[in-house]
Parts: structure tokens; sequence; C-alpha cells
């Protein structure tokens, strides 16, 4: 029996009294997740400052802004940024604000803009961050106004095989390091070729608590059996137990991802595996041919889907991420990219754009099953309930099993991916930075 401390209210502890609070209530080394993380107010305050404010996130695709002037605003952390391709070709991220009287300097979702224009007084900046227009600046601040001073306040910013990723964290570990190992997966998922986006990101709103989705796409192939069991149905797979067949990975600093394999047809363009083989090592390109589905998340909340379908009777694949950001304990919004193989050929991006909308897609049948399961999640963990209070999840799945030792890639590898392993290792890592 998990013994845990009753009559306990968050509301009432200081920062460090919650943080030392889930030291000793969470423990992931032992599969003990207590329900309350999923929806205490103060533990969602924590998380902003703890690890949103401070680790890399998930901005966009470099294929959104192809040309010299584009530009996309985007959520990070809770606040609006402009990311900008200045004249010399170079990405920039900006805090969305007048640096005169905060006004937020772009409203439109995306564009092509050479300077922008702040609609309140009419500052005006370049698509660097420079103010260089201020009206009637000589004869009302008598020529005195410092505006080198007053250029917009930059983004940290770097890049990863198209990924965009920001952080408000002026000293970061180097975005390379973040991501470690598990750049040898993602470079499978983002990196086999030059991808693009097709379409804007979509957006959607689902009461659920931000890690629920982390969680699923990080380790949990045991719930395709039963919430996606009608894929079995339909014939879309041979039998309802072949999610378990194949490999769960993680690597430090909580990423992880289930690869299911093997798969007998090549769901690639056949046309690319030059490209593929150019841009991926040997190990790689075998690991891709051999792939099923590949699903997996960089912490703290960016998932990624590889899967593979049938399409008018033949085998196509589609490559999606989404990002859940969290809103409120109990919501958020989920954005998802669907990206193709730039250099594929119309028909096959047309088949595999049917393949997410019939699957993954805010309307597909898995992604529904999903979210459906997330609400209702949220909901029972929100309760005021002592049962609910000091209710404990079972992460224990797989804890007897010792990891493989000759995997082509790297990180932890278990050889089946029906176990909890890569959730234990996200919490370990959430827990961390709660705690630092």
């Amino acid at each position: 029996m998990i013994e845990t401390k009753t009559n306990v209210h968050l509301d009432e502890m200081s920062r460090e009294e919650v943080a030392n609070y889930l030291s000793e209530t969470v423990r992931p080394e032992d599969g003990v997740i207590p329900a309350y993380i999923m929806g205490d107010e103060n533990v969602n305050k924590l998380e902003h400052e703890k690890i949103f404010m401070k680790t890399w996130l998930l901005l966009g695709h470099e294929s959104e802004l192809p040309n010299k002037g584009d530009f996309i605003t985007r959520d990070l952390a809770g606040y609006s940024v402009i990311v900008s391709r200045g004249q010399d070709g170079s990405l920039r991220a900006f805090y969305n604000m007048c640096t005169h009287r905060g006004m937020k300097l772009c409203r439109a979702d995306k564009g092509n803009k050479g300077q922008f224009t702040c609609p309140y007084h009419g500052f005006t900046y370049k698509n660097s961050g420079e103010l260089i227009g201020v009206p009637l600046q000589k004869d009302i601040y008598g020529g005195q106004l410092d505006m080198e001073k007053m250029s917009l306040h930059n983004v940290t910013l770097d890049t990863y095989k198209g990924l965009i990723f920001g952080t408000w964290n002026e000293n970061p570990e180097p975005l390379l390091e973040f991501l470690g190992d598990f750049k040898w997966y993602l470079d499978i998922v983002v990196g086999r070729t030059e991808m693009e986006v097709i379409g804007p990101p979509q957006k959607f709103i689902v009461h659920s608590q931000w890690k629920i989705g982390s969680d699923n796409f990080v380790s949990d192939s045991y719930h395709t059996m039963v919430t996606h069991g009608s894929i079995a149905k339909l014939g879309m797979v041979p039998n309802a137990a072949y999610s378990k067949k194949g490999y769960q990975v993680h690597v430090k600093n909580g990423h992880g991802c289930n690869i299911g394999m093997p798969n007998p047809d090549f769901a690639f363009p056949e046309e690319l595996i030059p490209e593929y083989k150019e841009n991926l090592s040997s190990d790689q390109f075998e690991l891709m041919s051999n792939v099923k589905n590949m699903i997996g998340t960089v912490f703290p909340n960016l998932s990624f889907l590889v899967s593979h379908t049938k399409v008018k009777g033949k085998l196509i694949s589609n490559t999606t991420l989404r990002l859940w950001k969290p809103i409120a304990p109990d919501k958020m919004e989920v954005m998802t990219w669907f990206l193709v193989d730039k250099n594929a050929s119309e028909d096959w991006k047309y088949r595999s754009r049917e393949s997410y909308i019939l699957t993954f897609s805010p309307s597909g049948i898995f992604e529904q099953d999903d979210t459906e399961v997330f609400t209702d999640i949220t909901q029972a963990a929100a309760g005021t309930l002592p049962i609910v209070k000091n209710f404990n999840y079972n992460y224990t799945m797989g804890m007897h099993r010792e990891p493989v030792k000759d995997f082509i890639g790297p990180g932890v590898v278990y050889p089946d991916k029906f176990t909890e392993a890569g959730s234990r290792n996200f919490y370990s890592y959430w827990l961390d930075m709660m705690k630092a």
C-alpha cells in the first residue's frame, strides 16, 4: 500500500514548500505518480516558472518562413512572439510588444513585412528589431529619443533540422546538448530529407492537462489495443496486439519514443531513397526502412508521430508534430503541423495528407479517441475528494525488464513497446526541473 500525506493543501504552501512536497510524493523510480499533479493550480504555476520559462519550446518550422520578410506570430510560454526572416535571411524572434507603451505590435498570424508599425502610436521597427521611425520625433522629443535602446526585446532562438525552438532563458543549455542522443531519432522524423509544412498549423482546445498528451506519446502504446481498438476491426492493422511489437527508447532530459517494427513494406517515397541515404547514417536508414510507426516526445511538450496506413489500397506514411500548450491545469491548446518530404511527388503528398486527415488530424479517428480519454482523466484528477487528492497512478509496467544492449540507436532501449520506462524517465526530469 502506498503511503501518502493527507489533508495537505497545496494552495497554502510557498513555492519552495510545493517543490518539497513534490519531491516527497512524486516517485517515478517507484512507478508512483500522484494524480494531484494533473489538476493543482500551484503545480501549474510552478511548471510555468521552472519549466516553460526555462527550457526550449517549439515555435514552428523553417519551411513556414521560406522568404525574406516572412514572419509568424507564436506563443512562447504564454507570451506572444514574432519570428521573422530578415533581409539577410537570418531567423530572429522578438517579444511582440512595442517598446514605447507596450502595445501588441503585430496581430496577424503570418505574413511578409520588412517592418512592423505599432497600431497605437505608429512607432516603426525593422523586421530585425531596430526602432527606425517615430512620428514627429524631432518635434515632440526634441531629437533626444535614444532609438537604439528601444529595439524590440530579443528571444533566444535556435534551430535543428528545420525545427525552430525558442526560450526565455537567456543562458539555456545549448539546444544540441538539450536534445542530446535524441537527435538520432529526430533525424528520421524531420531530417531524413528536406521537409516542408503543408498549410498553416491547426489549433484546437482540449479540456485536458498538457502532461497527459506528452506522457501518452513518450511511452504509451499499451492503450492502442483498447482506445484505438477500432483500427483492428476496420482492417487497418492485423490485430489489436500489433502495437506491442517494436522498441521503446528514452534518453536524458526526459525525451523518449516508441518505435513500431518490423514493417514488411517501405511506406516512404522510394524515389527519395538516395536522399535518405545521404542524410541518414546506414543504421538510421535501416531503422527507418523497417519502421511501421514512430511516436515520441521532446520534453516538455513537443510530440511527433510517423504513422503508416493504407489509403486507396496503398501503404502510405504521414508525419506530424504536435504541441501541448498549457492554458490552465485543465485546459490546453493543441497545435499540429503536417509535414511531407518536399521532393516527393504531388500524388504521394496528396495521399499522405489523406492518411493524416483520416487518423491524427483534429477530426481524425485516433485523435478523437485520445482527446476523449485525456479529458476524462483531467476531470477526475481535478476533484477535491480525499480519494482523488491522495490517489497515485500506477507507472510500474516493465520495471522487471532489462534493456537490450545491441540496439542500433542510442539511449536506454527495451525490446517491446509495452513498458512505462519512458514515462518514468519523463517524470524524473520533470521533477528535477520543478525542484531546481
